[in-house]
C-alpha cells in the first residue's frame, strides 16, 4: 500500500514537474519578448518602427543584442547631450562635435537630426530655437529641415557673437 502511494505522488510530482516546465518555458519567452523590445527601444529610439513597437514579436529572428554587436553596439547607451546655450564657444563646440559623433555612432537618418537636436535644446537655446523657427515662419522661409542648416544657424547664436 505504501508503496502504491508512493507510486501516485511521483506520478504527481511527474505531472507537476511538467505543467511547471511548460510554465517557465512560456514566461522564457514572454521575458525574451519583452527584453527585445526593451532593448529596440533603448538602442535606437529614434530608428524605431511603431509596426516594430506594437507587434514585437513579428520582428525578425534575429535578437536586438544580435543586431547591435554587429553594428559594433553592444549595450551602449550613447545620447545627445542637452544644450543651454550658455556662453562659452568652447562648451559649444564641443558639444556640436559630440553631436556629429553621436549622429555617425548611430547612422542618424538625415531627415531625424533636426529633430532630435531640436529636444535636446534647454533654457536659452530652447527659447531661440522657437524664436527662429517662428520668424522663418512669419518671413514665408521654410523651416529648418537639414542638420547643415541647423548647424550654420546655431553658429550665429546670439550669445556667440555679442
Amino acid at each position: 500500500m505504501s508503496n502504491n502511494s508512493n507510486n501516485l505522488s511521483n506520478e504527481e510530482l511527474l505531472a507537476s514537474n511538467t505543467a511547471l516546465k511548460a510554465q517557465v518555458e512560456y514566461l522564457a519567452k514572454q521575458v525574451a519578448q519583452l527584453t527585445k523590445l526593451k532593448m529596440s527601444m533603448v538602442n535606437t529610439p529614434e530608428e524605431s518602427d511603431e509596426d516594430e513597437e506594437a507587434h514585437p514579436e513579428a520582428n525578425s529572428s534575429k535578437t536586438t543584442r544580435e543586431e547591435s554587436h554587429e553594428r559594433g553596439t553592444t549595450d551602449f547607451k550613447v545620447d545627445i547631450p542637452t544644450f543651454e546655450g550658455k556662453n562659452d564657444p568652447d562648451d559649444f563646440l564641443e558639444w556640436l562635435e559630440t553631436v556629429e559623433r553621436v549622429f555617425d555612432f548611430k547612422d542618424v537618418p538625415e531627415d531625424k537630426k533636426v529633430k532630435i537636436v531640436a529636444l535636446k535644446f534647454r533654457k536659452y537655446a530652447s527659447t531661440w530655437w522657437s524664436n527662429l523657427s517662428t520668424k522663418r515662419r512669419r518671413e514665408s522661409k521654410p523651416p529648418v529641415k537639414t542638420w547643415l542648416k541647423m548647424r550654420s544657424l546655431l553658429r550665429t547664436f546670439p550669445s556667440f557673437n555679442t
